[in-house]
């Protein structure tokens, strides 16, 4: 019996290895990757380092790790953006479709249409063909300094120069669900979505291929700092989970849109809706 066993000892340990090349491989390939996407983050050529079960590269000008656990085939961020504690992204074979997807799209100088030169910490940016998902990875940040999670890159000459496009676009959000915990309020939630459901932005001169994209958002922000002093009691953390799209339309005039905010992505001019209708340049 022991001799019959043997061909298929063989088989599985050769599987074992076969499967851990692969990974190995896949590995390299997926870092390489994701220095051509996300040069934002991880900006340079590093060295992969082993320390089992890890396969990590770190990156000092944004002090950020992207590792791949071997043993449960996730890839994870640590540090810069992402944080102190572990990120989970997904399973190599996933994040690999993704990042290929992109580079195979529109060549490997293929920009982001998001700007995440700035995203607030704890906020991760992905891209799947024209759709782009926005989540905080089932964590609680803090609240943003800015609403508009999507900083929509400008379009560019050969140079790199932005450039004007005369594509005005205004978008509104749909909340597909909002949840606020840690807080017992009456008309408080209510109020909280209705603030981010009639957020509108209209973009000047946005990229001409602005008007295809989604863009949604599954993230979980941590309210407590910003309900602090408002008269309303608190007896913890406060947090709001929020699952939305966004929704554009080409328009004319942004000035005649009921845009809470207009922002010229050439000339990074910005204005703001005042309480009498009319728009007031802020920069």
């Amino acid at each position: 019996m022991k001799l019959a066993y043997t061909p298929l000892a063989i088989a599985l340990l050769f599987s074992m290895q076969t499967a851990q090349a692969d990974l190995v491989s896949d590995s390299e390939l997926l870092m390489d990757n994701a220095q051509k996407v996300y040069a934002t983050f991880f900006p340079s050529n590093e060295p992969t380092q082993v320390s089992p079960p890890w396969r990590y590269r770190f990156y000092p000008a944004t002090a950020t790790y992207l590792g791949i656990n071997q043993d449960d085939s996730g890839v994870y961020l640590l540090g810069g953006a992402f944080g102190n504690s572990p990120l989970y992204v997904d399973k190599v074979d996933a994040v690999l479709i993704l990042l290929n997807s992109q580079l195979s799209g529109a060549g490997e100088s293929k920009s982001a249409i998001c700007n995440t030169s700035s995203i607030p910490d704890g906020l991760v940016y992905t891209y799947s063909g024209n759709t782009v998902n926005i989540t905080t990875n089932g964590q609680c940040v803090k609240v943003p300094d800015s609403s508009n999670f999507c900083d929509v890159n400008p379009e560019t000459d050969a140079s790199g120069v932005p450039v004007e496009t005369n594509i005005h676009v205004l978008t509104a959000t749909n909340i597909n669900n909002f949840k606020l915990e840690g807080i017992s309020f009456p008309g408080v939630d209510n109020m909280l979505k209705q603030q981010m459901a009639n957020n509108k932005t209209c973009i000047m001169h946005a990229p001409t291929e602005f008007l295809n994209y989604t863009v949604n958002t599954d993230i979980c922000l941590d309210i407590t700092d910003t309900l602090s002093g408002s008269g309303i009691p608190l007896s913890g953390p406060v947090t709001t989970h929020l699952q939305s799209s966004s929704v554009s339309t080409q328009v004319n005039d942004c000035f005649a849109t009921d845009a809470n905010s207009i922002v010229n992505i050439v000339t990074q001019e910005v204005w703001t809706k005042g309480e009498t209708g009319g728009f007031t340049k802020i920069n």
